[in-house]
């Protein structure tokens, strides 16, 4: 939707975070003498208070659909719910400021967008590292945290994570789409994990130019039949993978494996993605390769803390998946690790991290939040009971973390879960790991 589109529109704006007030600054600044409705569960406190500005709360919405033409809805309302489907009923065009800026984004520059279950933010951030490094202006939004209609208009590369419920109802083609991999999440907004899934991959189903898929993933090889002849594959033999010591394109070597900087297979699978799209790009690839190998990785993904009373403290509060956490654990294999996992109940599924936790003795659990007992029913179900302490918080798993983890050893918050049913995001929950951590006593 182009944005002089909604000069004549009755609009508002629902979902008051980040983005949506990012929004309404766009708004405003474009029609100053524009009314504007914002929608929120409750009135924040960042919203200004003038005669072009007003506010509903969520639950009179159904009261007020008449006069409204457009609403901006943000990522964090589901596109199934109730209230969405009444008011696209009453003729109301529901859009997502992804959709506004993708189709108002600068057209001489080239938009990359990637999504996936798991490991989006680092390939996007290690992306904007990569292309920046080799002296393209290159910005770097969406989910990772920084709102797209923020961005510098002026980039010459748009690195973009969308999460899926950002992808759900794009209406508007990247130049470069990439899924990286598909796992069970997010039911309770998608309802059911097959609406999650074709959710995922529309992504690639709105036209790019290029897409490049994950060969390895079983669930992108079950979905996707045919790759276009414009499509490229990453982790194939005939393409950008790792085997043995190498990251290799075909059969030339790239660079060696012990050269890079991120730790785990899966961070390897995450430089293969990126890798194939500075080939789809047509850029250096070995300097690509150097660029890549020496990232060091985003806050809250495998983080080192330090060591401390002789315990190495490791932040994965990202991980917000089993898949992710098992991820975590293959990077420390080997070692004693103390793993503080448990969080917001999605309906995971914790029985393959149950199995690897059998299969690596070194590994014990300290459980915690809404999926704490998921997680122990699942390892009583193998016979695990007694490497697994439940506790009442984050504070707690780490005090007992330090009493029972022996010296050399790893503590380890990947927790499998997200963070909202105790903390605002999974920041928060990592800075206070960090708080935790590093008191003595």
């Amino acid at each position: 939707m182009i944005l002089s589109d909604l000069e004549n529109k009755n609009l508002a704006i629902w979902g008051l975070g980040r983005e949506g007030i990012e929004s309404y600054h766009t708004l405003r600044a474009l029609f100053p003498a524009k009314p504007l409705l914002l929608i929120n569960r409750e009135r924040p406190d960042n919203i200004p208070d003038d005669d072009l500005t007003s506010f509903i709360p969520e639950a009179d919405l159904k009261d007020n659909i008449g006069p409204l033409d457009v609403v901006i809805k943000t990522p964090g309302i589901s596109l199934y719910h109730p209230l969405v489907t009444m008011l696209k009923q009453h003729g109301v065009t529901i859009t997502s400021a992804t959709n506004i800026w993708f189709a108002n984004r600068r057209k001489k520059a080239t938009t990359i967008a990637v999504t996936g279950s798991n490991g989006k933010s680092t390939t996007c951030a290690l992306l904007q590292y990569i292309l920046s490094g080799l002296g393209h202006k290159t910005e770097l939004g969406g989910n990772i945290g920084t709102p797209l209609l923020s961005l510098d208009k002026n980039a010459e590369y748009y690195v973009i994570e969308l999460s899926s419920y950002q992808t759900a109802d794009l209406d508007q083609a990247p130049d470069i789409a990439v899924l990286l991999n598909l796992f069970p999440e997010h039911i309770d907004w998608h309802q059911s994990h097959e609406q999650y899934f074709t959710d995922k991959i529309n992504l690639i189903l709105t036209g790019a130019k290029i897409i490049i898929l994950n060969r390895t993933d079983p669930r992108i090889k079950a979905m996707i039949t045919g790759l276009p002849a414009d499509g490229l594959w990453f982790n194939d033999p005939c393409a950008i993978h790792y085997h043995g010591k190498f990251i290799w394109v075909g059969d030339d070597s790239l660079g060696l494996i012990e050269d890079i900087t991120l730790p785990g297979n899966h961070n390897l699978e995450n430089i293969c993605a990126a890798l194939t799209v500075c080939k789809a790009l047509g850029l250096d690839l070995k300097k690509s390769f150097k660029l890549a190998a020496s990232y060091s990785g985003l806050p809250h993904r495998l983080e080192n803390l330090g060591i401390t009373a002789g315990r190495t403290y490791i932040n994965d509060s990202i991980s917000t998946t089993p898949e992710a956490t098992i991820a975590a654990l293959k990077s420390f294999e080997g070692r004693p690790v103390t793993l503080l996992a448990g969080g917001q109940n999605r309906n995971q599924d914790y029985s393959s991290l149950a199995r690897y936790i059998k299969d690596h003795p070194g590994v014990s659990v300290i459980t915690a939040y809404q999926t704490g007992p998921a997680i122990c029913l699942a390892l009583n179900k193998i016979g695990l009971s007694s490497s697994v302490v439940t506790a009442i918080d984050l504070k707690t798993s780490v005090a007992i973390a330090k009493k029972t983890t022996p010296d050399g050893g790893i503590i380890l918050l990947s927790p499998a879960a997200p963070s909202y049913d105790a903390f605002e995001n999974f920041e928060q929950r990592g800075d206070l790991f960090r708080i935790y951590s590093l008191k003595t006593g």
